[in-house]
C-alpha cells in the first residue's frame, strides 16, 4: 500500500510539472509551496482511503483525516520543493509512512530520477528491490553529516549554537537534498549520518524506519529544541553528545 500511494504521489507530481509552476513562500523564502504539493498529496491520499477508509490521514499540506484506530499515514506529496519548482532534474521526492503506537510500521519514498526506497517493520528495507545496509565503522571526525539548517531553525533555541558544535566535529557536512530523501541515502551507505532540529513527522517517519530496517538507528532528542538524529549507533551516539 505505501508503494502504491507513494508512486500515485510522484506520478502527480511529475505530470504537474508540465504545466507552469506558480510557486509561494509558507514561511520563510527557502520554504516553498506549489500546487503540485496538494496534488500529489491528494493523489496518495486517494490510494489510502480506498483501501484504508478506517486509518488517519496527515499531510504537510493539510490533508488531515480522522481515524478509527491507531493506524496514522504520513504523508509528503513533495518533499524539495525548492528543487521542483526550480526544476532541478533531481533534488526532490515523494514519501509515504504509515505509523502505528509503536512507531513507523511501514514506509517507501520515490525521488524525481526513479529510485524507490521501501521498508516494513521487522522485514528490512530495499532500495530498487536491493537490501540497504548502513555504512558503519567511520569515526564522527571522518563521517559524511547531512544536516540541515534554515533561517526558521536557526532561531531555535540552542541550534545556531548546536549546529557550530556539529561543524566543528564532523568530518563533512552536506545538504544533498531533502531530509527524506538524504535519510534514504543514510540507509543505503551513501551518507553515513543525519541529524536535523524540529522535524516534521512526514519527513522524519518515512526515512527513520529505512535507516532503522537499515541496521541503524533513528533517535529523537527531547529538549529546549527537539532534535531528530540517524545513522549507526556510534555515531548517533556522537552526535547526541554535541547536542547536550
Amino acid at each position: 500500500m505505501a508503494v502504491a500511494a507513494v508512486q500515485a504521489a510522484t506520478q502527480a507530481a511529475t505530470q504537474a510539472r508540465n504545466a507552469p509552476l506558480r510557486a509561494r513562500a509558507k514561511g520563510v523564502p527557502a520554504d516553498l509551496v506549489t500546487d503540485a504539493d496538494a496534488q500529489a498529496e491528494h493523489a496518495a491520499a486517494t490510494v489510502i482511503r480506498a483501501a484504508r477508509p478506517d486509518d488517519a490521514i496527515i499531510g504537510e499540506e493539510g490533508t488531515d483525516d480522522d481515524g478509527r484506530g491507531s493506524r496514522r499515514w504520513y504523508l509528503d506529496g513533495i518533499d524539495g520543493t525548492v528543487a521542483y519548482a526550480n526544476r532541478h532534474p533531481g533534488g526532490w521526492c515523494s514519501a509515504v509512512a504509515l505509523v502505528d503506537d509503536a512507531g513507523p510500521l511501514a514506509t517507501a519514498v520515490e525521488d524525481s530520477v526513479g529510485e524507490r526506497y521501501s521498508a516494513a517493520r521487522g522485514e528490512g528495507a530495499t532500495g530498487n528491490g536491493e537490501r540497504l545496509r548502513i555504512r558503519t565503522g567511520r569515526a564522527l571526525h571522518e563521517a559524511h553529516v547531512a544536516l540541515f539548517l534554515r533561517q526558521d531553525r536557526l532561531v531555535l533555541p540552542g541550534v545556531r549554537e548546536r549546529g557550530h558544535r556539529i561543524l566543528d566535529e564532523a568530518g563533512l557536512l552536506r545538504h544533498a537534498g531533502p531530509g527524506t530523501l538524504e535519510l534514504a541515502w543514510v540507509a543505503a551507505g551513501r551518507l553515513d549520518a543525519w541529524i536535523q532540529p524540529n522535524t516534521d513527522p512526514w519527513d522524519w517517519h518515512p526515512g527513520a524506519l529505512l535507516v532503522t530496517e537499515a541496521g541503524g538507528e533513528a533517535r529523537v532528542v527531547e529538549g529546549e529544541t527537539r532534535w531528530h538524529v540517524a545513522g549507526p549507533s556510534s555515531l548517533v551516539d556522537a552526535l547526541v553528545e554535541l547536542l547536550t
